[in-house]
């Protein structure tokens, strides 16, 4: 009877651990992906002065864009690519024995996002927070526990709702939630910044 719950308990933190270690390599291979589309873009790119101003103007707008913080249940929409948002960020118990991290605080970030139109010749639409920082300004890791729902890959027309936990190094009322994505063909980089209370 012990051998068997000895091994449960073992494939269980498998399969949490794995999870975490498939989110972490697929963020290193997309900014590899973006990295290589963004260069090819670059290469074709031939811009008249009229085409530079109007990229000029439009850049200007996406980076005033940039700096508005988003809070709990506001969407951010990037036209024709992508919605997001983030329904709730709270506290949970739960903590994996096989992390070696120093944690004070654990939360749980509930997002949900919908492919409006992205395309991409690698993947599907896949969102997950760049950055975390906690309360006293420090970037927090994912932390892998059982009620963690990682996003998957998302097909134009689709809903992933997703669910990761992350280790603060201190207990939070607030948190900052970082979102970065080129958009399709890896023409611009899209980002966000989320600003949320952290329910107990």
């Amino acid at each position: 009877m012990k051998t068997k719950l000895l091994f449960t308990s073992l494939l269980s933190a498998s399969v949490v651990l794995s999870g975490c270690s498939l989110i972490k390599g697929e963020l290193v291979r997309q900014s590899k992906s973006a990295a290589e589309n963004k260069a090819k873009t670059a290469d074709k790119a031939k811009i008249s002065d009229k085409t530079t101003s109007e990229n000029n103007s439009t850049t200007t707008k996406n980076q005033n864009s940039t700096d508005k913080v988003y809070g709990l249940n506001e969407e951010w929409i990037v036209d024709g690519q992508w919605k997001l948002k983030i329904t709730e960020v709270k506290t949970t118990p739960d903590r994996n024995k096989y992390s070696k991290a120093q944690v004070a605080q654990v939360v749980l970030i509930k997002y949900t996002y919908e492919n409006l139109g992205y395309k991409d010749e690698y993947q599907d639409l896949f969102l997950i927070p760049r950055t975390v920082v906690d309360g006293a300004k420090k970037v927090s890791e994912i932390y892998p526990v059982r009620s963690s729902k990682y996003p998957e890959p998302t097909p134009v027309g689709a809903i992933s709702e997703s669910t990761v936990g992350y280790g603060l190094s201190v207990e939070s009322d607030k948190i900052k939630i970082y979102f970065e994505q080129f958009d399709y063909n890896a023409k611009k980089m899209q980002k966000a910044t989320f600003e949320v209370p952290v329910t107990k």
